[in-house]
């Protein structure tokens, strides 16, 4: 059975990319100034220019630089996580960083470079970093506007019901061939018979079988209406006594809990209806690039 996903309460399954947010989509600001105290002063103080380099850098470990560029992309990814730019994060940062190049240092003394398959490793970032261009600039050119933001919202409040409330069902599933697979099952349920091994045994739905059927927490506007309509009057721990015939099969139904859900408002919803429309963006660059792409496998 196939479901979609809101982004409010399930969280999305998002192809993870550093640094992109709603901040992301324009050309980065400088780094703002830190204030004058305690560590982060010590830091400035030691701010100067590599003649040989010509790069700036905030630190030197063992005589090697850490350079400001590092710092501003590590700012960036943190303000792209929700964090606040400041002396405090700054600092914070500066002195991870100090910690992540002594750490790698060590690493590096005891020959453990050695271990890592670098080509691979680089390769993969390379990609994800091309990628988050991609996307960054495609939104600079395309920004998320706040009548596309509000389109977006009232999609995802029709999927989830009309009311600023409503519930949410955490749902097991065993998707069988017949009727007659589904009515046999059920008599095993009831003589006792655990849901979730029958699942793994005999479910046909290659999604959910090797969880034991799991589901996860839906709303009744994410399955299929013959589905949501025995769902909302079931109760906890109960298991369909009939079978329910859909496209992909004769499904049998498992409640395992249920629970509020609040709406939330537009402005709280924002950061993830933003990242709703990224992904969004990749999976339809994804399917266009497929149709005209040569694939062999």
């Amino acid at each position: 059975m196939k479901k979609i996903i809101p982004i409010f309460a399930l969280g999305l399954i998002s192809f993870s990319l550093p640094g992109l947010s709603q901040a992301q989509t324009t050309s980065p600001n400088p780094i703002p100034a830190i204030g004058a105290s305690g560590s982060a002063a010590t830091a400035d103080k030691k701010m100067t220019t590599v003649s040989e380099t010509n790069a700036e850098f905030f630190a030197t470990v063992n005589g090697q630089p850490i350079s400001t560029g590092l710092l501003a992309l590590n700012i960036r990814n943190a303000m792209g996580q929700g964090q606040k730019d400041g002396p405090e994060l700054q600092n914070a940062l500066k002195q991870e960083l100090i910690n992540r190049k002594l750490l790698t240092d060590e690493a590096t003394k005891k020959g453990l470079e050695r271990l890592i398959d670098f080509p691979d490793q680089y390769t993969q970032l390379k990609q994800t970093l091309l990628i988050q261009s991609l996307v960054e600039n495609h939104f600079s050119t395309n920004p998320i506007t706040d009548a596309q933001l509000q389109t977006e919202y009232e999609r995802q409040r029709k999927l989830v019901g009309e009311s600023a409330s409503a519930f949410q069902y955490y749902l097991s599933q065993i998707v069988v061939p017949s009727k007659a697979d589904a009515e046999d099952l059920i008599r095993r349920f009831q003589k006792g018979e655990p849901f979730g091994t029958m699942a793994q045994a005999y479910s046909i739905d290659q999604a959910t079988k090797g969880s034991g059927g799991q589901l996860g927490w839906l709303f009744p506007g994410q399955v299929i209406k013959p589905i949501a309509d025995v769902v909302v009057k079931m109760n906890k721990s109960a298991i369909t006594t009939t079978p329910i015939q859909t496209s992909e099969g004769w499904v049998i139904i498992r409640l395992d809990d249920k629970r509020p859900f609040k709406f939330p408002s537009l402005e709280e919803a924002k950061p993830q209806l933003r990242q709703a429309m990224v992904q969004q963006y990749l999976v339809e660059t994804v399917k266009k690039l497929r149709e005209t792409a040569k694939i062999v496998q």
